[in-house]
């Protein structure tokens, strides 16, 4: 969640909407899904108006989706400058512990990914991942996601986590806060991870993929 984080950052990225495939899928459950934030998201979004700044993205016309995960977050990258340190948090994630030191002693140690335990409460203690997938990164020419979301990678395609030094701390620690979500939302995200296994762990979105030069359908959207 943005409130554990907002007094280490200097500014928010928050990239509002769904991806083709999983409100397909989730619609199998859920006829009426909207593809945007109907929860009140967007409103205590709107009302960090001090620190940080916060920049708010959408689809432009709010009816074409994101093409997957990948490409949703490769979006939010692009939004960052060379150099500087990004952190990737989803909605239903927030971090423990003492990030700024954490994230101090990550900008002395050199490296370009820090990596934390991943905790997810209510659920058997097995679910204590003492090393997750990094999701603070010093941001270089390049950075991208190719095929799942949680695999970042160099301007060479190499994974980070697999081909550069990363920095561990257990200072911080992300909190994973399914099991608190409604059955009504768990249970379809739940059949759509399963899917996705089946798939090789692969977002690939259906229909034609986005020609060269065609315009991008997202636009800007700033807080109030």
């Amino acid at each position: 969640m943005l409130e554990s984080i907002r007094e280490v950052v200097d500014s928010l990225i928050v990239v509002d909407g769904a991806y083709i495939q999983y409100l397909q899928h989730y619609k199998e459950f859920v006829p009426k899904a909207n593809a945007w934030s109907t929860d009140g998201s967007i409103e205590i979004i709107n009302a960090f108006k001090d620190k940080p700044e916060v920049r708010l993205f959408r689809t432009a016309d709010e009816k074409t989706c994101w093409e997957n995960q990948a490409v949703k977050r490769n979006f939010c990258i692009d939004q960052v400058p060379e150099g500087d340190a990004f952190i990737i948090i989803d909605a239903d994630e927030m971090f423990m512990g003492d990030p700024q030191e954490a994230l101090e002693k990550f900008y002395d140690s050199g490296c370009i990914a820090m990596q934390t335990p991943l905790y997810t409460p209510g659920l058997q203690q097995d679910r204590i991942i003492p090393r997750w997938h990094p999701r603070i990164f010093i941001k270089r020419p390049g950075m991208h996601y190719k095929g799942t979301h949680w695999h970042l990678r160099d301007k060479n395609n190499r994974i980070i986590e697999e081909k550069y030094p990363l920095f561990f701390t257990d200072l911080a620690a992300l909190v994973h806060l399914k099991s608190f979500k409604d059955q009504s939302r768990l249970i379809p995200h739940q059949h759509y991870m399963l899917t996705l296994a089946e798939r090789g762990w692969t977002e690939t979105a259906p229909g034609k993929a986005q020609k060269e030069g065609e315009k991008k359908p997202w636009i800007e959207k700033t807080k109030q």
